[in-house]
């Protein structure tokens, strides 16, 4: 004899059984899935024999959901992480680019505590939710991690910052070089000058005070050609 009942939050199903595999099975066919690799699995209750084996023995409960797909648990998780920040009233954008990137974007109030000084704090929750990625089955996906849309406003201002050095290296013939920026930063500075004609750029120093700077492109020789730097520098 077995059942299931709802009612007990997203997604979840309660599930009896003589035994946890039975209610694993009546379970699985109720939510419509091939195998209990699909399904996220927690026992209630163990079964219990009766007197002599037979009498008052009691069977299986169990509860029991799909397992969310990568993107909804990595959102699931971005949640979790700011809410254990003391952050409330939020609510999460995400979906996979074309490129096979899981975006997740939160929104709401207080958030600056998520991103802190030049998005440091930023960066490294989002390289645990890229840790998180690596270890869920299947083939990992990269994730990129933003807040109140952060990272898109500091894109912009970066590349403006870049078109407004290029017009003053262009006017001065003299290199400029701009403050301390992240790896992430520096790329995009680096992807902005490779589009200024007759200009160069390149990274020097240690982290974290590596900086960009930029340069006229020599107009000979093996010492630079215009864009400098690879992009992908880190």
């Amino acid at each position: 004899m077995s059942g299931e009942r709802d009612g007990l939050g997203p997604g979840w199903i309660e599930v009896t059984g003589r035994t946890v595999e039975e209610a694993t099975l009546v379970g699985l066919q109720r939510l419509g899935l091939a195998a209990a690799e699909d399904a996220e699995v927690e026992v209630l209750e163990e079964p219990q024999r009766g007197l002599l084996g037979v009498f008052g023995g009691r069977g299986a409960r169990i509860r029991m959901r799909r397992r969310p797909d990568r993107l909804e648990a990595l959102s699931r998780l971005a949640l979790d992480i700011a809410r254990a920040a003391g952050l409330e009233d939020l609510s999460v954008d995400s979906f996979r680019d074309e490129e096979g990137y899981i975006h997740i974007n939160l929104k709401g109030p207080g958030l600056g505590r998520l991103i802190g000084r030049r998005g440091e704090t930023l960066d490294a929750l989002q390289y645990l939710l890229n840790l998180a990625s690596a270890r869920m089955p299947g083939r990992p996906e990269r994730v990129i991690f933003d807040a109140d849309g952060y990272r898109e406003r500091r894109r912009q201002a970066l590349e403006a910052l870049a078109e407004r050095v290029s017009a003053r290296v262009r006017r001065t013939g003299r290199e400029v070089v701009l403050e301390p920026m992240t790896p992430q930063e520096r790329k995009i500075v680096h992807l902005a000058v490779a589009r200024e004609e007759g200009l160069t750029s390149e990274s020097r120093g240690q982290e974290p005070f590596r900086r960009v700077v930029v340069k006229p492109a020599p107009t000979s020789g093996r010492d630079g050609a215009a864009g400098g730097e690879s992009p992908d520098e880190r």
